[in-house]
């Protein structure tokens, strides 16, 4: 079975990459070298084998021109880094969006509140002229009528009166003398003029403050 031994045992040391078997050396080794030649001939040295392994001569296998893999942590380790560089990127970004929307929203509450604020003042003011107009309409002489006449005759010439002429008396009176004038009118009415007086004289009490 030598045969085989030659043929099989080279070629998978030479598939694993490690060592080379040398013919001569496995020859020698086993007995195999050239049967002829006479006796006188002087005999070569076998190459030098490796002790542990009888036969086999230890041949030195360069290195391919690559480099170094680099351990998986370092690259894993990298590509963590990446991510969360990306992500902090992503995330600064989205944030600086999400501000820029929010001040945007805020500018048009802003407007929005200064429109209503703006329509208010208007309003005020247009009570606080209509207010003026009413007590100029009153003046002093026939105030001063209406202060002298008894509750039920007063209470019932300022009802006939359309609102802004009846307000503008009732303004003009004194508390206890408009007081007993309204007594006198139906609750209907009355309720209205107070409406009336009322919301002028918050209105008044509005724009001065």
């Amino acid at each position: 079975m030598k045969p085989a031994i030659h043929i099989l045992l080279p070629l998978a040391l030479a598939i694993c990459g490690v060592t080379a078997i040398t013919a001569p050396a496995f020859a020698a080794e086993h007995g195999g070298g050239g049967g002829g030649g006479g006796g006188e001939e002087k005999k070569k040295d076998p190459p030098k084998t490796d002790p542990d392994l009888p036969g086999l001569r230890k041949v030195q296998l360069k290195k391919p021109l690559m480099a170094a893999p680099k351990p998986a942590a370092v690259e894993g380790m990298k590509g963590v880094e990446t991510f969360c560089s990306a992500v902090a990127t992503s995330a600064a970004a989205t944030r600086l969006s999400w501000q820029e929307e929010r001040v945007k929203t805020l500018q048009a509450q802003m407007v929005v509140k200064i429109a209503e604020l703006d329509a208010k003042e208007a309003e005020v003011s247009a009570w606080v002229k209509k207010r003026e107009e009413l007590l100029a309409r009153a003046n002093d002489s026939l105030i001063a009528i209406y202060s002298k006449m008894k509750p039920e005759a007063a209470s019932a010439q300022i009802s006939a009166m359309d609102d802004d002429s009846a307000t503008a008396i009732l303004l003009k009176l004194k508390p206890a003398v408009a007081s007993a004038v309204m007594g006198e009118m139906n609750a209907e009415r009355a309720a209205r003029l107070t409406d009336l007086l009322s919301g002028a004289a918050a209105k008044s009490d509005e724009k001065k403050s």
